[in-house]
């Protein structure tokens, strides 16, 4: 009885990750790299919960797809690959991928390659006394397997969440509350599979059948189910997260502003900069910047994408590094430190500072600094060149 409603809920759980890619991929514009990504992520999921079905009810299944059993197993090692690049397409936008980046396919074609020894080249009785004992889920090595899967894709994990916190400053939306959808939506996705992949090693260290290991299972399962929900979710309610960034200037053919409309808002955008400093708030939005200037929203987003090829974001922090540099490189702020400097200049986070500066500038704040104090020394107290 408890079996068949596992079972039960592993196959909604794997018919809704199906209905999901499809929903993804019928809401992707233009193929979308994060979409495809998304889809792959959250199919190596069902693979894998999928091929424990086939195992439980392999014998009722044809030869052609005993076959193909447990191949869903090794796609447990695409998750974090998966995921990753999920987050890297999500923050760069102009992001390709290279020959390079097949590298981290390799821990997926180690662990096919041992599957496939293990079981595909064997002889059909063979498998069927594989299968019969659970086959790969009982094999001596599987915990090692799993336990290394765990920790591989929790370092993606860290990393992912790393390449977000970087680029918070630089995602793709043009209000604070988008971005922050999108990095609190993004930072679900990975919490929730760390979670629900200790859950599943827990599992292996309670002995298969038992009653530990059976309330884990449906914990996972659950999971699963609920993530799938969770992005349809998402989807419905705030479709822009699915959607790649909009091309900077044909976002805005539909209603261009004539070349006198954008001379002018662009003296107005300058001079409330120069006068008034608004980048020196670190909650400043889209939205407050609008208020402030008593012009639309859209108005200023068409000006700054149209005219300087940047987001809001990124032309607040440009003059939030150049406020930077000429505190770096005053005298009267030697005594301050770099964290109290950012602060001061509307920054709340010391890795997007550094991010950003050196993106403006393609040297460190600390190597600027370091620059500046080295020119102000007298030459006799420099240290001799090679």
């Amino acid at each position: 009885m408890f079996y068949d409603i596992i079972n039960l809920l592993k196959f909604i759980t794997v018919f809704q990750i199906f209905l999901v890619s499809g929903f993804l991929l019928l809401h992707s514009q233009r193929k979308s790299k994060r979409n495809l990504l998304l889809v792959l992520f959250i199919m190596s999921k069902a693979f894998f919960v999928g091929d424990s079905l086939l195992i439980g009810f392999h014998q009722h299944l044809p030869e052609y797809i005993l076959d193909i059993t447990c191949i869903g197993t090794t796609f447990q090692f695409l998750l974090g690959p998966a995921i990753y690049y999920v987050m890297v397409v999500t923050t760069d936008s102009s992001f390709s991928f290279k020959p390079k980046h097949i590298l981290h396919v390799i821990p997926f074609i180690l662990y096919a390659g041992l599957i496939f020894f293990q079981y595909q080249v064997q002889p059909f009785e063979t498998k069927l006394v594989l299968l019969q004992n659970w086959f790969p889920y009982t094999a001596p090595w599987f915990r090692a397997v799993s336990l290394l899967n765990y920790i591989h894709f929790s370092s993606y994990g860290v990393i992912s969440l790393r390449v977000l916190s970087l680029a918070k400053g630089e995602m793709y939306s043009f209000n604070s509350q988008s971005v922050e959808r999108n990095i609190v939506y993004l930072k679900f996705l990975i919490y929730d599979f760390i979670i629900v992949w200790g859950i599943n090693i827990l599992s292996m260290f309670f002995p298969f059948g038992q009653a530990g290991n059976r309330i884990l299972q449906i914990a996972t399962v659950f999971n699963i189910f609920f993530i799938a929900n969770a992005i349809v979710y998402q989807g419905l309610k705030f479709p822009k997260l699915f959607h790649d960034r909009p091309e900077n200037r044909g976002k805005y053919e539909k209603n261009m502003l004539s070349d006198a409309e954008k001379e002018l808002y662009i003296k107005k955008i300058r001079e409330h900069i120069v006068t008034k400093k608004p980048y020196l708030n670190p909650t400043l939005s889209l939205s407050d910047f609008s208020e402030q200037l008593a012009l639309p929203p859209y108005v200023i987003s068409q000006v700054l994408n149209v005219n300087f090829n940047q987001n809001f974001y990124n032309f607040i922090n440009q003059y939030r590094i150049e406020e930077s540099k000429q505190l770096l490189s005053d005298s009267k702020s030697n005594e301050k430190t770099i964290l109290e400097i950012l602060l001061q200049c509307g920054f709340n986070s010391k890795s997007v500072f550094n991010n950003a500066f050196k993106k403006h500038t393609g040297i460190t704040p600390r190597e600027f600094k370091k620059s500046i104090l080295t020119r102000l020394q007298p030459e006799s107290m420099r240290p001799a060149s090679s």
